[in-house]
């Protein structure tokens, strides 16, 4: 069964990597997207989530504050995220993204007390390095700005995310997160300019039933067969299906400064996975 595991996060990364795509082909404003992507998204994650656990669970909301902040978190990061694929190109985007987890583990070593070792003082350099130069360096542009932004509300999502699944169950989490995200991007449909198209309407139908539910029900399945820790490393592989995706899509042709930042990123982030297996075992 582990094989199954395998190829339902291998559908999960590839359905994700190819997101960037859904948010520029919608033509929406990035806020207004992601309200609409959650919208669609959660009937479907909450029925997930009720049968997953139950209701009981899901409305077993002590302590709220960490789901409040981790949905809030959710939010304005797919947001910094799709404004930034808007503007500058779908690799430098993604890469610096990835970086966020290195975020969450210096926040949970923070606030949490886990233990920093050198693997993770390994991973934060080869993530800052990755960084640095996926970006083009220290004159950074609009895009990579808000790029970084995204990442950085990224790793305070996995922290809040973190804390949250210490008292629910992960999917009720998510469901929740969805949840709060509606509340939180709906102002944008009033603060910005925007119609649907047809094709814009069918495209953000598809990244809130496919790219959200259907994605996640593919992780969350996968965990059944596959380590929560192998399934981190395998999540890495949003970056590849996201640059080749851009490439054939987009004509985005990856550089070299891109293609080995991500490198760097995916290497930190799968050191911090590979250390997180040796703890499990």
């Amino acid at each position: 069964m582990k094989s199954k595991g395998f190829l339902e996060m291998l559908g999960a990364t590839s359905i994700w990597g190819s997101v960037p795509l859904m948010g520029i082909w919608s033509g929406l404003p990035s806020g207004v997207f992601v309200f609409f992507r959650v919208l669609f998204a959660f009937p479907f994650v909450f029925f997930f989530a009720v049968r997953r656990s139950s209701l009981k669970e899901f409305f077993n909301l002590k302590p709220f504050w960490p789901l409040v902040l981790s949905g809030i978190m959710l939010g304005v990061n797919w947001v910094f995220f799709f404004w930034a694929v808007k503007i500058t190109d779908v690799a430098t985007v993604v890469t610096i993204y990835y970086a966020g987890p290195i975020v969450s583990i210096l926040l949970a070593a923070l606030f949490l007390k886990e233990r920093v070792d050198f693997s993770v003082i390994v991973s934060v350099f080869l993530a800052f390095i990755g960084v640095v130069i996926s970006s083009g360096g220290f004159s950074l542009s609009k895009g990579a700005v808000i790029a970084m932004l995204a990442a950085v509300s990224y790793g305070f999502l996995g922290f809040f995310s973190k804390v949250s699944t210490l008292h629910h169950e992960a999917v009720t989490v998510t469901a929740w997160q969805i949840l709060i995200s509606i509340f939180i991007t709906f102002p944008f449909l009033f603060l910005t300019d925007w119609h649907f198209t047809i094709g814009g309407f069918l495209v953000t139908l598809v990244a809130g039933v496919i790219h959200t539910a259907l994605a996640l029900f593919l992780w969350y399945d996968a965990l059944n067969y596959i380590k929560v820790s192998f399934a981190s490393i395998l999540q890495y592989l949003d970056i590849v299906f996201a640059v080749i995706l851009a490439y054939l899509f987009l004509s985005q042709v990856p550089t070299v400064r891109q293609v080995l930042g991500a490198f760097l990123i995916m290497a930190a982030g799968s050191l911090i996975s590979i250390k997180e297996v040796k703890s499990e075992n």
